[in-house]
């Protein structure tokens, strides 16, 4: 973050300036009292299952130099003789957004992508940053700083010698995505895709469609939207209908950015990119036609940015995967470990099993399946839809836990299929699996049901050479 002064934050959060110098420099910001140093402003925020203002007297004994807080009732211990600077604002998440917001405005000369979807976020990111790092400095939000907290603190990362800044948005709240968006601004807004997401909030994909899109009002004027032409959804945005500047991509054709000669084979999935200015062969480092879709989204992007054909392919064949999406290990054995664990909704389940099956003809396929969350009341209907889905599919055996999964299990009526009540049955029924050198298992399930735990049992199970 570049320094400001405390005058400058009060304005931008409309705060209440009870105590301090108005003249002193803000460096950085901090919302965990874990980890807040000396010197350091210090946001009490009130999360689900905790409140910042219960650690205000930890942070004042950390030495910080700023508290901005919200509660009248507020435990500041004694600062003396260091007093911090005390400002009060009516809700601290509201005042990190605005301050962030007002931020980001310091910064015209940076490039600024925001991307929002039910799919492919993250990896969509990772592959246009690593893109766009080929042309200057890049930076991006990592891990899961995707939402009214974490995005802000993304935000305030930005510096001047930044060239280009490329955020995801995610959401989980109606109107979240037009929150976000008005704090960041975006000079490019790309929507991956609208599937079945947080369907507990949004009831339907019509939902999800109708939250996601904020994102692209908020896309400065002269600047250009990316949009996904195979989407049913995103596709009704047309130039008819949307005055800014459109770039479009799809799998096949009919779009401005699309892909031809795709092989999903496992070794080096490829395609070859089409622009109006010409095209190229691409080697992805990971698998999956939905990668594909991804990868295209970011040439897109980068594509209307100002960047060649070569430094696309490049970036993209030079990223490095998120952690859990597809991540692939090769065991001695010749079996494959496939961890798909970071999240799942109805789309994304399919789009996994499709790409297993698709890369590894000639493997003998087993799905560890968790419960999909967050999908409301029609919850059971969209797993018992999966299993149903799951028996035209060329899978050899089936593995699922949780209550939800119960439903999948009797939409399978075609295929080899196990239910475990709870994480150490399931170990012990993959204990007995029968793996050889053409076993693969793909685990996917919602990120509530820490299923990379038992991935990482498993693993440590096979390397042992018990099998």
């Amino acid at each position: 973050m570049e320094s400001f002064y405390v005058k400058d934050l009060i304005k931008a959060v409309n705060g209440k300036f009870l105590l301090g110098d108005p003249n002193l420099q803000v460096k950085s910001v901090s919302i965990d009292s874990r980890t807040v140093k000396k010197g350091q402003f210090f946001f009490a925020i009130k999360g689900k299952n905790f409140d910042g203002h219960d650690f205000i007297k930890d942070a004042v004994e950390r030495e910080v130099s700023g508290i901005v807080y919200s509660e009248d009732d507020a435990d500041f211990a004694n600062p003396f003789p260091k007093f911090p600077s005390i400002v009060k604002v009516s809700d601290t998440e509201e005042a990190l957004g605005n301050l962030a917001k007002a931020y980001r405005r310091r910064f015209d000369d940076v490039k600024v992508v925001g991307i929002t979807g039910s799919n492919g976020k993250t990896t969509t990111k990772e592959m246009l940053t690593s893109i766009l790092k080929r042309k200057g400095k890049t930076i991006n939000n990592k891990g899961n700083f995707n939402n009214r907290i974490g995005l802000p603190m993304s935000v305030l990362d930005m510096r001047s010698e930044h060239k280009y800044a490329v955020f995801e948005m995610g959401t989980s709240l109606h109107g979240e995505i037009k929150i976000l968006s008005d704090i960041l601004r975006p000079d490019v807004g790309i929507i991956t895709n609208i599937g079945f997401s947080h369907l507990e909030t949004f009831n339907s994909p019509e939902g999800v469609f109708k939250e996601k899109r904020a994102l692209l009002d908020n896309v400065a004027d002269d600047g250009f939207i990316v949009v996904n032409n195979d989407d049913d959804f995103l596709k009704r945005i047309s130039h008819q209908h949307y005055s800014k500047k459109m770039i479009t991509f799809a799998l096949y054709g009919g779009a401005d950015i699309y892909a031809k000669n795709i092989s999903l084979w496992a070794d080096k999935p490829s395609f070859e990119l089409h622009t109006a200015n010409g095209s190229v062969n691409i080697e992805m480092p990971v698998k999956g036609r939905f990668n594909v879709m991804n990868a295209l989204a970011a040439a897109a992007a980068a594509f209307g940015l100002g960047l060649g054909l070569e430094e696309i392919k490049y970036g993209i064949e030079n990223f490095t995967p998120p952690a859990m999406r597809m991540e692939t290990a090769v065991l001695a054995s010749g079996a494959i470990l496939i961890n798909d664990a970071y999240n799942a909704n109805p789309s994304s389940v399919r789009e996994s099993v499709q790409a297993v099956c698709e890369s590894y003809g000639d493997g003998e396929i087993n799905l560890v399946l968790g419960d999909m969350l967050e999908l409301g009341e029609k919850a059971s209907d969209y797993h018992f839809s999966l299993g149903e889905f799951l028996n035209s599919q060329r899978v050899k055996s089936i593995y699922l836990i949780g209550d939800m999964s119960l439903y999948t299990k009797e939409g399978l009526t075609k295929k080899t299929a196990y239910h475990a009540k709870d994480e150490d049955v399931l170990f012990k029924m993959l204990q007995r699996a029968p793996v050889n050198n053409k076993s693969v298992f793909l685990f996917k399930a919602s990120r509530g049901m820490h299923l990379e735990e038992i991935y990482s049992k498993f693993r440590g199970f096979l390397d042992k050479g018990k099998k």
